[in-house]
C-alpha cells in the first residue's frame, strides 16, 4: 500500500479572522477589568461578577489564540495513511501516530454541523497532561473519542479524506484475516 500524504491548507484568511476577533474580545475584556463599574447592568450586576466575566473571558480567549497559533504553525502539520496507520501532525497530543493494529473502529460523526472521522482506539493510553489534557478531555466528552481528524484543516474534501482512511483501513483489516 502506498502511502496518502494530506497536506495543510494553506488558506489562513479564516484564522487570521478568528485571531482578530479574539483579540478584538481580548481587548474589550480588559476595558472591563480596568472599569469595571462602568459595564455593570442587568446580566453584570456587580462590579465582582463583571471581574470574573473578565477574568474568565481572558483566559479562554488566550486559550483559543494558542490553539489557532498552534494550528497555523505546527511543524507537523499533515496527515498522512500509509500501511503502518495514521499520523496527525494536527493532534493537539502527545500521541500523533495511531497504528491499524490499535484502532477498533472508524467512523463518521457530525457535531456543530460538521463532518468528521472518529477514530475509537481498543485500548486508549491516556498520558496527557497540561492544555493537552483538557482539549483530550474535552473531545473524549463532546465526540466520544479524543481523536478526531476535521478535513477543513487539509488541502482535500471530507469524502476523499473518508475514502482514502476506511479503504486504508479495510486493506488492513484483509491482511491480517489471510494472516492469521
Amino acid at each position: 500500500m502506498e502511502s496518502t500524504i494530506f497536506k495543510r491548507n494553506t488558506n489562513y484568511s479564516r484564522k487570521i479572522l478568528i485571531i482578530f476577533l479574539l483579540s478584538f474580545i481580548l481587548y474589550q475584556l480588559f476595558n472591563f477589568l480596568k472599569y469595571p463599574s462602568e459595564h455593570t447592568y442587568f446580566l453584570l450586576r456587580t462590579k465582582e461578577i463583571v471581574v470574573l466575566f473578565s477574568l474568565f473571558g481572558i483566559v479562554f480567549c488566550f486559550l483559543g489564540v494558542f490553539v489557532v497559533f498552534k494550528s497555523v504553525i505546527g511543524s507537523k502539520a499533515y496527515l498522512k495513511i500509509d500501511a503502518n496507520g495514521i499520523f496527525n501532525g494536527f493532534f493537539l497530543y502527545k500521541k500523533k501516530f495511531i497504528g491499524w493494529e490499535e484502532i477498533n473502529e472508524i467512523s463518521t460523526i457530525k457535531y456543530n454541523y460538521n463532518n468528521y472521522i472518529a477514530i475509537f482506539l481498543k485500548k486508549s493510553r491516556f498520558k496527557e497532561k497540561g492544555l493537552s489534557y483538557i482539549f483530550y478531555k474535552i473531545n473524549e466528552y463532546t465526540m466520544g473519542t479524543p481523536y478526531v481528524i476535521y478535513s477543513g484543516d487539509l488541502e482535500c474534501n471530507f469524502q476523499e479524506l473518508e475514502m482514502a482512511i476506511k479503504e486504508a483501513f479495510l486493506i488492513y483489516k484483509k491482511r491480517n484475516k489471510v494472516s492469521r
